[in-house]
């Protein structure tokens, strides 16, 4: 996996206020694969599950939080309770 060219600016999804954030201002690209993966526990007991991603020209496409019963995100995950996942591989 190589370095990745952060945009100066992003865009809010409409994820129920879940978190996530697309790198693809104009809304042209498309998921290609996932380049990172962690979890965590929100500070309601419920699971976060959260993904990076890259679209097909290998640009960051999307910072996505799923929390797994679709309620709003209320803390943000420090280092200390965020679990790196392996990276799925498609």
């Amino acid at each position: 996996m190589g370095l990745f060219e952060v945009p100066e600016f992003v865009r809010d999804l409409n994820d129920g206020k879940m978190g996530s954030i697309s790198f693809d201002i104009e809304k042209v690209q498309s998921r290609n694969k996932q380049i990172a993966a962690a979890e965590y526990i929100d500070s309601d007991g419920i699971l976060v599950e959260i993904e990076l991603t890259c679209d097909k020209n290998g640009k960051l496409f999307e910072l996505d939080f799923w929390k797994v019963n679709f309620s709003p995100l209320r803390i943000y995950p420090n280092i200390e309770n965020l679990k790196i996942k392996p990276v799925k591989k498609i």
